[in-house]
């Protein structure tokens, strides 16, 4: 009877030891927002359910997903690079670990994880557009535009995919063509980031109505930054009213950010005057000093190519 009454005992903590971790398991699939609390769920998950590889391998793919958002690159990748090593093929790991080299600078390492996935799954427009954009940042952009019109030949309504093809073609001064990728972007998704590159390439193309333009499709959405910006494309304000603009960040992360874009789009509007020195100065600080996951690091880093 002892030990029937102990064999119960330890299958009723085997099923309450299964249910907790089954929610840790659905709590690291689903909790949203809230990076530290998803991780605790995922690490929980892994450290004490018994589960077959593929499905440890998801638990430290969410895990890394995780990292990430917290800005931990290093550990996000640990842990993309432990999954993988438990399955191969896991979905998205190599594509998350490519977004977290990525964010560190480390474009070619993630080129090779965008590569990888590729071969996994070659009707993933986002895979192809993801690696376009490396390939874009390093200079090698007959092979970016390939990948942007294949992300968009697999789906032509593939989110965000016209903005950076469009960009991309800003970065070989070819505006005319920029213009329409970007405006096409803007009609789909009106943002002011992107009538912001559609001003710039109107403006660098020599189009005579690029600031109307920018008055009339922007009236609706200027709220907060980087309205200040656009101020200053149109005449209303001066740069230092954009750079007082960027204090306005509630964290400390978030106003270099802001003043990363101010310093980039601030160069944009001395290469509009042809004033080419200061817009180096500014775009030579935005490379040094600035986070490499920004759009505006990428625009940079082709600007400076450009200017040499």
């Amino acid at each position: 009877m002892r030990f029937k009454l102990i064999a119960l005992m330890l299958a009723v903590a085997g099923s309450l030891a299964q249910a907790q971790s089954a929610t840790d398991a659905d709590l690291c699939r689903d909790t949203k927002n809230n990076p530290d609390l998803a991780i605790k769920h995922c690490t929980a998950a892994i450290e004490t359910r018994k589960a077959n590889n593929e499905m440890l391998a998801v638990w430290y793919v969410l895990r890394g997903v995780q990292w990430s958002d917290k800005g931990d690159y290093d550990k996000a990748i640990a842990d993309h690079t432990t999954a993988l090593k438990m399955d191969a093929k896991v979905r998205n790991a190599n594509y998350y670990r490519g977004t977290a080299w990525s964010n560190k600078g480390e474009f070619d390492r993630a080129i090779a994880d965008f590569d990888a996935a590729i071969h996994i799954r070659t009707d993933d427009p986002v895979l192809f557009h993801a690696r376009a954009i490396e390939l874009a940042v390093k200079g090698e952009y007959p092979r970016a535009m390939a990948d942007f019109d294949k992300a968009l030949q697999i789906d032509p309504k593939s989110q965000g995919v016209h903005f950076a093809r469009g960009r991309t073609l800003f970065y070989q001064s070819e505006f005319a063509r920029a213009a329409i990728d970007l405006e096409t972007a803007f009609n789909a998704r009106p943002n002011v980031y992107t009538a912001l590159w559609l001003y710039l390439a109107r403006k660098r193309g020599g189009a005579s109505d690029a600031d109307d333009l920018l008055e009339r499709e922007t009236r609706r959405i200027r709220a907060g930054w980087p309205s200040a910006v656009i101020a200053l494309y149109m005449g209303r304000t001066d740069v230092n009213s954009v750079v007082a603009g960027t204090a306005t960040a509630e964290t400390t992360a978030r106003r270099r950010e802001m003043r990363c874009e101010a310093d980039f789009y601030i160069a944009q509007a001395h290469l509009n005057k042809g004033e080419r020195a200061p817009a180096q100065t500014l775009l030579q600080g935005v490379q040094r000093d600035c986070p490499k996951n920004l759009l505006e690091y990428e625009a940079t880093v082709a600007e400076l190519r450009r200017l040499k």
